[in-house]
């Protein structure tokens, strides 16, 4: 059975906390039912949560009661949740990962935020939403470790004669002086260049590495890099708080949305066909679903606050 993500586990134990304190509607129970059989990973990282109840067994049920009684609480339940979990995503992450995992980051961002910042050799970073890092910097080299997320990062000149490195799960992206991105996807990694130029490398065939110039953007795994194709600044509109497209599928700006708020947003296969244009606040998106609802013929429904399905009129 696959193991489950991050974003998998964060789903479960939402749909838990919340059923812990109430009842589930017939449409939330559908609901769950339909996500636990849409993947393997999803019963996996619920079995999961479930495992870990059975382990907290000894709680008295007035403490779990009152544990789930306001909305801050249940945060930190579902944060117990995600920590504790260690036959779950941590422990996966563990063993996938070097290092000590995304909780134990330099930097690391939550979902809906980003946050800047300035390195003691002038370069500076931006984290977008849910991204984690580590800072290397040693006699040989700069080194940027992506554990999770995307980073923007313009690279300093104070100490240009060392290498300055990016590396994900699948490679390195060297810096040859310039401002570029880096998203590390469920199973390869985004580069797109804004300023000059980077070197990307697959760690386990280097010899097919890429040269990407401004305006360039490729995807790479393990192996090889896809096709280069065309990036441009609106594609990093993110370090504003922007979502910006232009005749887009709304699947995609959804699954975009999706990175920016807790929990799951979904898209039928029907309504995620339609075409969007616009510009999108990111730290709004209730108000971006309601915009579009009001533009498109979709009606956008809340199973909660953190299940939210798009669907046909009608």
């Amino acid at each position: 059975m696959a193991a489950p993500d991050r974003d998998t586990f964060e789903a479960a134990a939402t749909w838990y906390v919340q059923f812990q304190s109430q009842a589930p509607t017939p449409a939330e129970h559908h609901a769950w039912q339909q996500w636990l059989r849409r993947d393997p990973s999803h019963l996996a990282a619920w079995n999961q949560l479930e495992q870990l109840q059975r382990s907290l067994g000894g709680l008295p049920q007035d403490v779990t009661r009152r544990a789930l009684s306001t909305t801050q609480q249940r945060r930190q339940v579902l944060k117990w949740m995600l920590v504790l979990g260690g036959g779950g995503y941590l422990g996966w992450n563990l063993q996938q990962h070097s290092g000590v995992g995304t909780l134990l980051a330099d930097y690391r961002t939550p979902i809906g935020k980003h946050q800047r910042i300035q390195l003691a050799d002038g370069t500076r970073i931006e984290l977008n939403t849910r991204s984690a890092i580590d800072v290397i910097f040693d006699e040989r080299q700069r080194l940027i470790r992506l554990r999770e997320g995307e980073v923007l990062i313009h690279t300093g000149r104070l100490a240009a004669q060392l290498p300055f490195y990016v590396e994900t799960r699948q490679g390195r992206v060297q810096a040859l002086g310039t401002r570029f991105t880096v998203r590390q996807l469920a199973d390869s990694t985004r580069v797109g260049v804004l300023e000059d130029r980077v070197q990307v490398s697959p760690v386990d065939n280097p010899s097919s590495g890429q040269l990407l110039k401004a305006g360039q953007s490729a995807d790479f795994d393990r192996l090889n890099v896809g096709p280069i194709l065309p990036f441009t600044a609106t594609q990093a509109a993110w370090i504003d708080g922007q979502l910006i497209v232009l005749d887009a599928r709304l699947g995609d700006v959804i699954d975009e949305l999706s990175r920016y708020r807790p929990g799951v947003l979904q898209c039928d296969a029907v309504s995620a066909r339609l075409r969007v244009s616009g510009t999108f606040r990111l730290d709004a998106t209730d108000a971006v679903l309601t915009n579009l609802q009001a533009t498109l013929p979709i009606q956008v429904k809340y199973f909660t606050r953190y299940w939210v399905s798009i669907t046909p009129i009608g």
